[in-house]
């Protein structure tokens, strides 16, 4: 059975059945991909998966159950288990989402090419990234793994109330890791994109740029440990930012698992930082026209200018604090709704990168290792980096083996400039460079 033919039986059964309300999430994806090493293929992937899951409303009480099998006797199994489940919750403020209107916008993203582009075309572009790879400098030793692939899915929604979504996505990536040596110090660099186009791919230097990751790394020493000014390049910005979402989100701070609950309307950051969660730009990767509970999206300021102006709320933490829900519930086929933004987006400075490195003594870092050492609800951060330290514009020596510590609240109020630059990265995810201040470093 097709998973649009799944998701309308679920649909019937569930209508027929003791529940009060309900709404159904499903999935149908496929991958292709191929990984290279000295010319040869080394590991190929081919995936496809679909599963839908169900939430049941009965008596107020929900009861959630997914199935990967779209059989009519797996369709009924599941609906019963959800159902089953309604006696073992307790009762909740809220139900399905009611029929609203939303952006007429399309948010697919559909690629021309994905189609046309086989297991051959794979294969030839990874095989030319290694080549590549391998040719543009001695000190590159070793290429260890190289791959392209290809990938696409869509998504669905269905409930009691007429509300009906999917959205469908396609994308080509490739990727590659360099090993360079100097003396007896190894590092390896890495890459990765992903495009709409396949075409797009041989453009984006995916190989250069791994090596120039491991030759900028060569020679790489600890700085001496104090307290330093840290320009987090839009390489690694993204990734602080993205570990520290959950802070916005009401659902947390209603548990109280949040140091913003209660601080709506205050100054939490440098007046250079504007934080939105951006549901409606086209080119991004994580807009919808609908959030995974039916509601409709929309453009939402989360900080502006410094002051905390919204927490993010899916249909559940909306009914406890009895205000709208704002669009940003996400969820999969075996869980409850959750929270997220959409795409989370920090508006861009009027300064470059490289302005900002220049602001006399910077710690310029481009690579984050590991996150054991942070704390979205504490706000602590402990983080292996590397980097470049940078004197008035001059790149003075790469740096490793160094550990960032601060709290991310403090950063928030610290940050002193933001660049007026993206990475070019495929990706939900768009924070410039940011400037921070008084961050310790240890080696």
């Amino acid at each position: 059975m097709k998973i649009s033919e799944a998701i309308a039986t679920m649909a019937d059964l569930a209508k027929a059945s003791a529940c009060d309300e309900f709404d159904i999430v499903g999935y149908d994806s496929f991958s292709e991909s191929v990984e290279v090493f000295e010319g040869k293929v080394s590991n190929t992937e081919i995936q496809s998966a679909s599963a839908i899951g169900i939430r049941t409303f009965k008596n107020s009480r929900p009861g959630i159950a997914f199935t990967e099998k779209l059989s009519p006797d797996a369709l009924k199994i599941c609906l019963s288990d959800a159902l089953s489940h309604t006696e073992l919750t307790d009762p909740v403020l809220f139900t399905v989402a009611d029929l609203q209107p939303a952006s007429g916008i399309n948010f697919d993203h559909l690629s021309p090419e994905f189609d046309a582009v086989g297991f051959s075309d794979l294969t030839k572009l990874a095989i030319d990234l290694e080549n590549t790879a391998r040719s543009l400098d001695k000190r590159i030793e070793n290429v260890p793994y190289t791959g392209a692939g290809r990938s696409s899915g869509t998504s669905f929604f269905l409930n009691s109330r007429g509300v009906a979504y999917e959205h469908a996505a396609q994308e080509f990536s490739a990727y590659s890791a360099a090993v360079g040596m100097l003396g007896e110090q190894k590092k390896m660099g890495f890459y990765s994109n992903s495009r709409l186009k396949f075409s797009d791919l041989p453009g984006l230097r995916i190989a250069e740029r791994a090596v120039e990751r491991t030759i900028e790394q060569l020679g790489a020493a600890p700085v001496p440990h104090g307290k330093y000014t840290v320009l987090f390049t839009n390489r690694a910005s993204g990734q602080i930012m993205s570990l520290y979402q959950s802070p916005y989100f009401a659902e947390l701070a209603i548990r109280g698992q949040s140091r913003l609950k209660g601080r709506l309307g205050e100054m939490i950051a440098s007046p250079q930082l504007t934080l939105l969660s951006q549901a409606h730009a086209p080119l991004l990767k994580g807009s919808r026209a609908r959030d995974g509970e039916g509601v409709p999206t929309r453009d939402l300021d989360v900080i502006r200018d410094g002051k905390f102006v919204n927490f993010l709320y899916n249909l559940e933490a909306a009914a406890i604090d009895k205000v709208a829900p704002t669009g940003n519930a996400v969820r999969s086929v075996s869980s409850k709704a959750g929270t997220g933004f959409k795409n989370l987006v920090v508006a861009p400075g009027n300064k470059t990168a490289a302005e900002l490195a220049a602001a006399g003594t910077v710690l310029v870092i481009d690579k984050l290792e590991g996150s054991a050492g942070c704390s979205p609800v504490s706000g602590e951060l402990s983080i292996g980096a590397q980097g470049y330290l940078s004197v008035d514009g001059k790149r003075m020596q790469p740096v490793d083996r160094i550990t960032l510590s601060s709290n991310y609240f403090e950063m928030l109020k610290n940050i002193e400039a933001v660049s007026s630059e993206y990475n070019d990265q495929y990706s939900s995810v768009r924070v410039p460079d940011l400037l921070i201040g008084g961050i310790s470093v240890a080696g």
